[in-house]
């Protein structure tokens, strides 16, 4: 597989935007994997299997995140690599990357299976109606897949440093038709609740690890993959743990985060978490589109820092934040202006939970973009080969803020809507804080790179 996309030369805007579409797709595909299961649910099988299946999102994309980080690892150490026409070294990556995903997954599944009752009740998920055992099953059932989604992923990553993200889209969307169409059979026809769609979810992981895996083992050159010929490399591991944990764990600080968020929510009743899990649905999918440029800013920065191309930087970074800020204001705008349909969609017949939707609506979506630019950033300054910083960044503003805010102002104040409004204040304080973080990491890699002391940093 030859590169699709030179990062190194030329112009960047019309490249980075040619990278982020497919992958933009993908991860809309991917969170639709979860809506799907909220709408189906939602219309055949009632608000209390919406309840227990939106209960479980803050948990999941926590315990995922936090593995899944290691793919960011994977990125930027095989860029790296890459950028210095090391195709040794970059081989070791993509088989270390590839034997090590199903490893990883099956920690993570034996992890998510037994640990899911014991967070969804540290969570107060309501035992009423049965939302506390369908939120359990849900949880368990979806663990499972895990070592396929790690596949996927990892694979993915390799891909994108090809400078190919057609393919892991193509795949995604295969899989997610089939999602959807098993969502249908199990849910409408067999009435399965939400067994079936856990099940549906496994099934269509398992397709797109599956798809990608094999034409992973097709390729040939060096972005490739051999059963025959893998070599685990414990130091490549190494430099993925290095970059990815810390990664991992600023994802998994804001989902850590919107747990707490959520178990505020939980105190409301059943109706606020439909309400609440609907609009936090939508802003999933304003999340993976907007923070898709993550992934043109770590691969871009990252590929010109190990050639040695400083001056190309922040230009790639102008580039991510500016269309990040502009696509963010329109589809943050855009969704607030049709809040009425966009809730029907998942909320059936429920007045007071469509009331409890709009009263978080109203206060994220018009300045969404800024969630959006909180999202990038941090794939920038990792870019650079720095990867702690920013996660101690999201540990402090996207987490730390939040829980302070719960256990403070919301407990002086126990409404909904100043449990909503620390959102807009955490993404302005965690932005300011990145944004230094970024010019100070630039400017040391600027100073080690002209006194040709090293071309590339790998904190």
């Amino acid at each position: 597989m030859t590169e699709k996309i030179d990062m190194l030369n030329g112009g960047v805007v019309k490249k980075i935007i040619r990278f982020t579409i497919p992958i933009m797709l993908q991860g809309i595909l991917q969170s639709l994997y979860n809506s799907a299961d909220l709408i189906i649910v939602g219309r055949f099988s009632g608000d209390v299997a919406l309840s227990a299946v939106g209960a479980t999102s803050a948990i999941f994309n926590a315990l995922l995140t936090l593995f899944l980080g290691i793919s960011a690892g994977v990125d930027v150490v095989l860029s790296f690599h890459h950028g210095m026409r090391d195709n040794r070294g970059a081989k070791q990556v993509i088989d270390t990357a590839v034997i090590s995903a199903p490893i990883l997954g099956l920690l993570l599944t034996i992890l998510g299976v037994f640990l899911a009752e014991p967070l969804l009740i540290l969570m107060k998920t309501p035992v009423e109606g049965g939302v506390l055992e369908g939120a359990t099953i849900y949880l368990q059932i979806i663990m499972c897949g895990m070592p396929f989604t790690f596949i996927y992923n990892f694979c993915a990553a390799i891909f994108r440093t090809a400078g190919e993200t057609q393919r892991p889209f193509i795949y995604l969307a295969i899989s997610g038709a089939v999602n959807v169409a098993l969502n249908i059979i199990f849910v409408a026809v067999f009435h399965l609740g939400v067994v079936g769609v856990a099940i549906a979810t496994v099934i269509s992981q398992i397709v797109s690890a599956i798809l990608i895996l094999v034409k992973l083992l097709k390729n040939e050159g060096l972005f490739s993959f051999s059963f025959k010929n893998m070599a685990f490399s414990w130091q490549k591991f190494g430099k993925m743990i290095r970059v990815g944990i810390p990664a991992g764990i600023q994802n998994c600080a804001m989902n850590v985060s919107n747990a707490f968020l959520q178990s505020g929510v939980n105190s409301f009743g059943k109706d606020a978490m439909a309400g609440s899990t609907a609009v936090a649905t939508v802003e999933g999918l304003l999340w993976v589109t907007l923070t898709s440029f993550q992934s043109a800013a770590t691969t871009f920065i990252s590929k010109n820092i190990g050639a040695g191309k400083i001056e190309r930087v922040n230009k790639i970074l102008y580039a991510t934040i500016s269309m990040t800020a502009i696509l963010g204001l329109i589809l943050g705008l855009g969704s607030f202006l049709l809040a009425d349909p966009i809730l029907s969609i998942f909320i059936k017949d429920n007045p007071i939970a469509l009331v409890y939707g709009y009263d978080r609506l109203k206060i994220t979506f018009p300045i969404y973009f800024l969630a959006g630019i909180m999202g990038v950033m941090p794939g920038a300054i990792r870019g650079l080969g720095y990867s702690t910083a920013p996660s101690l960044i999201a540990l402090f503003g996207a987490c730390g803020i939040r829980i302070i805010w719960i256990y403070t102002i919301f407990k002086m104040y126990p409404s909904l809507s100043t449990l909503y409004l620390v959102h807009p204040i955490t993404w302005v304080i965690t932005n300011v804080a990145l944004v230094i973080t970024y010019i100070v990491c630039y400017k040391i890699v600027k100073k080690r790179m002209m006194s040709n002391k090293s071309k590339v940093v790998l904190e």
